[in-house]
């Protein structure tokens, strides 16, 4: 049943009962149950609803807020744990989110939880990362964050150890140093590759060692990121099998694109461990996570180098925007790509008198409007008094031609093709290094949305470290602590 029809019967409901008291227990029970059972949308329009039950909403009189919302985040986590389903993590930043946009987090903050909050707002990149994910954030939001997610985290693992995993130690020791090292969320696969600073070490020898080569094209192209480079690393892995004993190298070459007057236009920002943004590195031709062994690689406020998988097959993961052109533009390459196809004139000028009636002015024209206009072309064909007369294998011809023209002009970029333009937007100042990972997505996910994601939860799993280092040194334990 939609939610507006349930509210409507619950409304029904609460407003039966005349003590305005327990009609006030009972909305504030309602909305309790809406948190519990997930149906966000349903707590949505209730807590809007506050007036029509003459309410002065308090948050902090629903019932049983913190346990919900550590209920919720736990089921996530099991799903992640047992069922090794990644997009739950996802569901968390979600769950966060919500319980965020309408301060469901809101509580009485003690003299000591004042001393951690000022402790915390010193962490530049934490509180940079906590505005960008959820917008603005309160104190009782960022001490949750802090003080009860990783608890949670740590008793949860503890009481429930992983069955292939032999001991709770192995597993805290995998998800503290291994998990987010690799791993596949939204269809995309992420690894860490190395600190940045020797993938900086390594572009620099080759740059070094290129560099008389890309002196002597300068001329040729003075404005473009020309000077593309191309270079090998190896990279070591670490690889897990149970417990810590058993972990292993894994050695793999990568070839690495990349444009030196991107890196060297943001390398001091770039190298600036004081700067939440992630930067546009490479693009790996050679040994990436994709299917067809390409990747990008981004580095983050943490010193990272991190690789996202891009796949020739899924063109919305690897395309940042379709070719796109304005009616003016479109009917002129139109009009050259026709004359290529051995049509009469007459026809092409009338066919391009029909376009330049239908179009609008200042319609963007792409891949997408191909249908569309082919369409469109078709009908006018089939009206036209001077082409009504064509025979079918002559109009299907006539229209093949014309499809095959369009596509010439508006078929998607190659990736390796997407890549240099991007580069050479960057050096002109038209399009900034950390804004390529935000305009990179597979479906409704960019690969900024991962980098974001997994920078708040390797803080998470920091913290939830630190409590088990905690019990483990109380407890005269230090074995495997690293």
């Amino acid at each position: 049943m939609p939610s507006n029809q349930l509210f409507e019967q619950l409304k029904s409901k609460i407003l039966r009962i005349e003590n305005q008291k327990l009609l006030e227990k009972r909305y504030y029970e309602e909305l309790s149950i809406c948190l519990k059972s997930g149906q966000f949308e349903g707590f949505r329009i209730l807590f809007n609803a506050s007036v029509e039950f003459n309410i002065f909403m308090d948050v902090k009189k629903i019932p049983n807020r913190f346990n919900i919302i550590s209920e919720l985040l736990l089921i996530c986590t099991d799903k992640i744990s047992t069922g090794y389903q990644t997009s739950a993590l996802g569901e968390i930043i979600d769950i966060l989110r919500f319980f965020n946009e309408y301060s469901l987090l809101e509580k009485e903050i003690t003299e000591f939880e004042r001393q951690e909050l000022r402790h915390l707002k010193e962490d530049r990149l934490f509180m940079a990362n906590l505005n960008d994910l959820f917008g603005k954030v309160s104190n009782s939001f960022i001490l949750y964050v802090y003080e009860i997610m990783p608890r949670d985290l740590y008793n949860y693992f503890v009481k429930s150890p992983i069955s292939y995993f032999p001991d709770h130690n192995g597993l805290i020791h995998f998800i503290k140093n291994i998990f987010f090292d690799q791993y596949t969320i939204y269809g995309l696969n992420i690894r860490y590759l190395s600190p940045i600073d020797n993938f900086v070490n390594i572009f620099e020898k080759n740059f070094l060692f290129n560099n008389y080569q890309f002196e002597k094209q300068k001329d040729q192209f003075p404005t473009k990121a020309k000077d593309l480079l191309e270079f090998d690393v190896l990279y070591k892995y670490r690889t897990y099998y149970y417990d810590i004993e058993e972990e292993h190298e894994h050695r793999e070459i990568k070839k690495h694109l990349v444009s030196p007057r991107n890196i060297s236009k943001n390398l001091e920002k770039i190298l600036d461990k004081d700067n939440y943004n992630f930067y546009s590195l490479s693009m790996v031709l050679l040994g990436g996570l994709g299917p067809q062994g390409l990747g990008f690689t981004y580095s983050t406020p943490k010193g990272e180098v991190i690789e996202i998988c891009s796949d020739n097959r899924q063109n919305k993961a690897i395309i940042i925007k379709f070719k796109e052109f304005l009616k003016k533009q479109f009917i002129k390459k139109l009009q050259t790509e026709l004359l290529k196809f051995s049509i009469k004139k007459n026809t092409i000028n009338r066919l391009i008198d029909f376009l330049v009636e239908s179009l609008s002015k200042e319609e963007l024209i792409n891949y997408h409007k191909k249908e569309v206009i082919l369409k469109n072309v078709k009908n006018f064909l089939v009206n036209d008094i001077d082409h009504r007369y064509f025979f079918k294998n002559e109009f299907n011809e006539l229209i093949d031609k014309i499809s095959d023209a369009i596509s010439a002009i508006l078929r998607p970029i190659k990736m390796i093709d997407q890549y240099k333009v991007r580069m050479n937007l960057i050096v002109e100042g038209k399009l900034k290094s950390e804004d390529i990972a935000k305009l990179t997505s597979l479906k409704e996910k960019s690969h900024y949305d991962v980098l974001r994601e997994r920078f708040f939860f390797q803080y998470i799993v920091n913290w939830f470290y630190e409590i088990y280092k905690n019990k483990e040194i109380k407890n005269g334990n230090k074995k495997n602590m690293k």
